[in-house]
């Protein structure tokens, strides 16, 4: 028998859900925010917020360049190649 953290109820071990108030078991909440943190370290957001808070601002955007470029397969590498040079074609074809 475990103890609820939040009402102090007796539950089984195999409870997900404290059955007096409702209260998530500690793993699920410890997971769920451990899902918040990952998805918050690899959004745009997040790596966004990591390079404006760090004392070097341009050895942080750096390194999360070079974070996303490990992710990267050739044909990611390739596909990003093609949106620049089209980019830049259009640019200066306008000019």
């Amino acid at each position: 028998m475990k103890v609820c953290q939040f009402c102090g109820f007796e539950r089984k071990d195999s409870d997900k859900k404290c059955p007096s108030c409702g209260g998530l078991n500690s793993t699920i909440a410890e997971l769920i925010a451990e899902e918040e943190a990952n998805i918050e370290k690899y959004s745009f957001k997040g790596r966004c917020k990591r390079i404006l808070n760090a004392e070097n601002s341009k050895d942080a955007f750096f390194h999360e360049v070079e974070l996303i470029k490990s992710g990267l397969t050739n044909k990611g590498v390739f596909t990003i190649f093609l949106i620049v040079a089209f980019v830049f074609a259009l640019v200066i074809s306008v000019l």
